[in-house]
């Protein structure tokens, strides 16, 4: 199980196929934590406490749905994703060299299954070395199960909700949705 530091930007990190743009236009996820994204398909968006420190990733894939230990994490979520194809990555910061770590071999297309878990969420957007390192958990396997929430049970969880939610009002309002 690999694990490496990712540098996000914005709040955010995606798991996507290579050539995946580091960004997405998406509004944040409606759980608070992870969703697939509209633009660019074939991709989860990982919304962060921290804009831009570091933070930690452990990746793997997996034959089947795991175990995960839920009191370890403040949030899980598992998400379904019709995949391109090709190895999954997880994308970081558009630096130079950019911020990725592939962590599967080149994948068939077809629907996949990602297990999201997140912890030390709740400690700001910039940390620097006083505040813990987030940390994310990412398990992808071949599956067509629906979307699941585990947990939800940090702050900045609860936030993205409130202003998702916000957003999906304000847009309904205007007749976008």
């Amino acid at each position: 199980m690999p694990t490496e530091t990712i540098f996000p930007e914005y709040n955010r990190f995606l798991i996507g196929p290579p050539g995946c743009p580091p960004y997405s236009v998406d509004p944040p996820p409606a759980n608070g934590l992870a969703e697939a994204t509209r633009d660019p398909a074939g991709a989860v968006a990982v919304r962060l406490g921290v804009k831009d420190d570091p933070i930690t990733v452990t990746a793997e894939l997996a034959d089947q749905q795991p175990g995960i230990d839920a009191e370890a994490w403040e949030d899980i979520a598992v998400i379904g994703i019709n995949w391109p194809g090709g190895s999954m990555q997880v994308i970081g910061a558009d630096d130079v060299p950019p911020s990725l770590m592939t962590f599967t071999p080149d994948l068939p297309p077809g629907r996949m299954m990602i297990l999201v878990a997140g912890r030390n969420r709740d400690h700001g957007e910039a940390r620097g070395d006083l505040g813990p390192t987030e940390e994310y958990l990412i398990t992808t396997w071949p599956g067509d199960e629906p979307n699941q929430v585990i947990k939800q049970g940090s702050l900045q969880g609860a936030r993205v909700r409130q202003y998702r939610q916000e957003h999906d009002d304000a847009e309904a309002a205007e007749g976008k949705s």
